[in-house]
């Protein structure tokens, strides 16, 4: 991890998560003023539907991708020409079948929403697939590229639509500039993938990305439900004002998934190679500097969020600022059961992540049901928090029967002292921001100091420039 190419990888990975998971966070103050509400709303849900479909029309084969850097890395080229073929085709029988589907039930929905949402999802299954692949043969430069100019265009193109195109039906100023934009790269990842091998169908590879991916389709539509039936179900059960207000802390938490994300895409392709040498040693020394890297920075995240929001939003929204610590809480737990999910991905028992996984999101479900009618999307932030909770013990509990070895328990309890301490200084200074700002640059300072060393050994030329001091 101290080689060049690991650091190079970390601050590209950076820079495309900043454009890929946090394009929704960055692009808040733009669209929330040139959209109306509902026309927000229906990006929002059309949004939620490409998630879907993209996990349902690639059959979650990135995940079989994944796996065959294991067992199949020589033959890569014709595993991801025969995978991108049976993307194509099976992205084609569904959208005929939900295509009949509409006509013949006369939903009242415009085919041309539902023409592009088919398009962009199969799109996005393809690019997802690429995206994989790139990242386990760390690509990363190439990788970041195709994060970042899809996302930069999709918004240009989407504000230029909206402020001078398009006259009504604002939402499809967004949707048809992404959804074009979005087709194109997948047409071009198709050319880049039959470029380099013409096997459009092999048996064997096709079973092995399916047995490990298949069970991986319901596991992605339950996180997907996981995360936004929150917003339905406070629209449903509250009120569509309260959806507005979580729906922007919610979206003020990307900046943590940028963090993890970004840093997970290194971490994922060394981990894989570690564990295949069975180095669990070195996986455990820097998995603390991983786990004390995400606790830190998600201490800050939540000192600073108040006026983070503040800057992002009008006065409307800042009633939400108290739901700050369990969401952005949320998405840690993410990130630390993510750590067990990549052993049970390593030895193939998707079944068992997408088992728990439904049993997180049927938590969710009911705990919202119970709850949003009397508290409100104080409830949705606080079950969220809980349902992740319990897939993280899940998720625990099956890794460590496969590796017993790896990340003890222990290891998370300096970081929960932190983050315990960091929500109970929010809480009781919410309304002094110097304070919170304070205990912030001092926090940072001192962790700094405490992980001196590390940070010498990581950046050697930061050791010898202080010794010349």
């Amino acid at each position: 991890m101290s080689s060049m190419n690991y650091k190079k990888a970390s601050s590209y990975y950076l820079v495309g998560n900043l454009f890929d998971k946090g394009m929704a966070f960055l692009t808040v103050p733009i669209f929330t003023r040139i959209l109306s509400t509902t026309d927000y709303g229906i990006v929002t849900t059309y949004n939620s539907w490409i998630t879907i479909l993209s996990m349902v029309m690639g059959f979650a084969v990135h995940m079989g991708i994944r796996a065959a850097f294991i067992d199949y890395k020589e033959k890569i080229e014709d595993f991801m020409s025969v995978t991108t073929t049976f993307t194509l085709g099976c992205s084609s029988i569904i959208s005929l079948f939900i295509g009949a589907g509409f006509l013949l039930l006369r939903i009242n929905v415009a085919l041309t929403l539902v023409v592009l949402c088919l398009l962009q999802g199969m799109a996005s299954a393809l690019a997802q697939n690429y995206s994989m692949y790139l990242m386990m043969q760390y690509r990363y430069k190439f990788r970041t590229v195709m994060m970042v100019l899809p996302n930069l265009l999709s918004v240009i193109l989407s504000v230029g639509t909206i402020l001078f195109i398009v006259k009504t039906d604002l939402y499809m100023g967004r949707i048809i500039p992404t959804a074009l934009v979005s087709v194109s790269f997948g047409l071009f990842i198709v050319l880049l993938v039959y470029r380099k091998s013409h096997r459009f169908y092999n048996m064997e590879y096709l079973k092995y990305a399916l047995s490990i991916s298949a069970p991986l389709v319901l596991h992605g539509i339950a996180l997907n439900i996981l995360s936004q039936s929150d917003r339905t179900m406070i629209t449903w059960l509250a009120d569509a004002s309260q959806t507005g207000i979580y729906s922007l802390i919610y979206n003020f938490s990307m900046m943590a998934t940028v963090i993890t994300t970004s840093l997970e895409g290194v971490w994922v392709p060394w981990f894989t190679d570690k564990l295949k040498k069975r180095e669990t040693n070195d996986i455990n020394r820097l998995a603390t500097d991983y786990i004390n890297l995400m606790t830190y920075a998600i201490a800050a995240i939540i000192l600073i969020g108040p006026e983070v929001v503040k800057l992002l939003a009008s006065e409307k929204y800042w009633v939400g600022i108290r739901i700050i610590p369990p969401i952005v809480l949320a998405n840690y737990i993410i990130f630390a059961y993510t750590l067990y999910v990549n052993i049970e991905h390593f030895y193939k028992k998707t079944i068992y992540i997408t088992f728990n996984t439904l049993i997180a999101a049927g938590t969710n479900f009911i705990l919202n049901y119970i709850l949003i009618p009397k508290y409100g999307y104080m409830a949705a932030a606080y079950t969220t928090l809980i349902a992740y909770f319990i897939a993280f013990v899940l998720h625990a509990r099956y890794a460590k029967k496969l590796e017993d070895s790896l990340y003890p328990l222990k290891t998370f309890i300096r970081p929960i002292v932190h983050i315990t301490v960091v929500v109970l200084i929010f809480y009781c200074f919410i309304e002094l921001w110097f304070i919170r700002w304070g205990v912030t640059i001092v926090y940072i300072l001192a962790m700094s100091y405490r992980e001196r060393n590390r940070i010498m050994e990581f950046f050697p030329s930061i050791k010898i420039k202080f010794q010349r001091y």
